[in-house]
């Protein structure tokens, strides 16, 4: 019994065959002819494809794009870092007059 060998598919590969039927230059049929694959793995990718598109709409539709987002986190960091130096500092101006107190 010979085994079929598994084919791999970029990511730039599922979107270019989702896109031929999405544009309908193929059917269905065709692509998994071509393709050699399933219809039922062509149907999982087109999820996927429309899947994604709506996140993609989703998040922008927010206003959050990953580049605002990484912004966000770098602004939250150096907000984080200067409270935790004013914290410091209080902290050991608290403890030098309890110092001077104690004197």
């Amino acid at each position: 019994m010979s085994k079929k060998k598994r084919r791999h598919f970029s990511p730039e590969e599922k979107f270019n065959i989702v896109k031929q039927v999405i544009g309908k230059a193929k059917t269905v049929t065709e692509i998994s002819e071509e393709y050699g694959i399933h219809p039922n793995l062509y149907y999982r990718w087109q999820g996927e494809f429309f899947e994604a598109a709506l996140n993609g709409f989703k998040e922008k539709s927010q206003g959050r794009t990953k580049a605002a987002e990484d912004r966000e986190k770098i602004r939250m960091g150096s907000e984080i870092q200067r409270m935790k130096d004013v914290i410091a500092e209080v902290v050991s101006e608290n403890i030098a007059l309890k110092k001077k107190n104690m004197e």
